[in-house]
């Protein structure tokens, strides 16, 4: 299957040898044996490592998970897996852990489901994970978790804007899934935003920002902003006052020398209402204001003082122009 992607806990699951199924099983290896994604197979590696020797009567020394990495083919850390060591490593691996897969009990499969929990426009949602994560998802936005969340490898799926405060777990990386980028965590408060361009705000601890194939792009400070265009794969690392950039978080609506349709996008999902603007020369408007608890009536009448244009009601729909 061309476009097979596991997820984390197939392929940690695979890995642990609990897949049974002959057709997942042979996607799952034509996956591996591709080269692809080879830092989210390592991590997957490290999680069955985790779970497995967590199951043995004796805790499992460093010398065994170096052991491990060399029946792997993993010799140097973010090393690239080549496809003929890839498909080694899966057999290798099976052989490096099975006395400890006998030994354990059996579980019960579970379905790979995800739950997703969506913030409906006019207001901010407040989601506790599993781990006692807690986000705070913009309205309109979406984050998914998987079911058995509570895992060794935590991984979230965003569409949208969140703010996250990560319980903070180093036996436990937690990631953020946004497409083509990933966003790595051990304990942390941050903020992402996908919904035009890729920004990641960190507001404390340490965040690191990992590209497609699951190679480190930066490393983030406390109040740095990593912007990525997606569609050019390039990125920049600014300074910001990061509390400014999440106080949507405490109900207030800030904006600094954003284009007007980009304001706009974020007022009809914090007010649940459709706003067009007409005229195209004012898409590209910079616009700077602040605004706390106002109505969008109120909000509307600073915006046309300050950029600039004129604006009605019709029907359920803010038109300015």
């Amino acid at each position: 299957m061309a476009d097979f992607q596991p997820d984390s806990l197939l392929l940690t699951s695979y890995f642990e040898g609990k897949i049974s199924d002959p057709a997942v099983k042979a996607d799952i290896e034509a996956y591996i044996g591709s080269g692809k994604d080879a830092a989210f197979i390592q991590a997957c590696m490290e999680a069955a490592w985790n779970n497995t020797s967590d199951a043995a009567s004796d805790e499992a020394a460093d010398g065994d998970w170096r052991r491990f990495r060399r029946l792997a083919g993993i010799s140097v850390p973010h090393r690239k897996m080549y496809p003929q060591l890839a498909a080694a490593a899966t057999l290798l691996l099976l052989v490096a852990v099975a006395g400890w897969l006998f030994l354990k009990p059996k579980r019960q499969e579970v379905a790979h489901a995800w739950k997703t929990v969506t913030a409906a426009p006019g207001a901010p949602h407040q989601l506790q994970l599993p781990d006692g994560s807690q986000v705070t998802i913009f309205p309109g936005s979406s984050v998914s978790y998987h079911m058995e969340f509570n895992s060794p490898l935590r991984e979230v799926r965003l569409s949208g804007r969140a703010f996250f405060q990560v319980t903070g777990t180093a036996q436990r990386p937690f990631f953020v899934n946004t497409g083509k980028y990933t966003t790595q965590v051990l304990g942390t408060s941050f903020e992402i935003d996908d919904r035009h361009m890729l920004a990641v705000t960190l507001i404390s601890g340490k965040v690191r920002l990992l590209g497609n194939h699951g190679q480190r792009l930066t490393e983030l400070q406390p109040n740095q902003q990593a912007v990525i265009d997606k569609q050019a794969g390039s990125f920049r690392l600014t300074n910001v006052e990061a509390e400014v950039v999440t106080a949507w978080t405490a109900g207030k609506l800030s904006f600094d020398q954003e284009q007007l349709h980009t304001v706009c996008a974020d007022l009809q999902q914090w007010y649940k209402t459709p706003i067009r603007i007409k005229r195209e020369e004012l898409l590209q408007k910079r616009v700077t204001a602040e605004f706390r608890q106002l109505p969008l009536s109120a909000v509307m009448e600073i915006l046309s003082q300050t950029a600039g244009f004129r604006y009605r009601q019709e029907k359920d729909t803010m038109v300015i122009y």
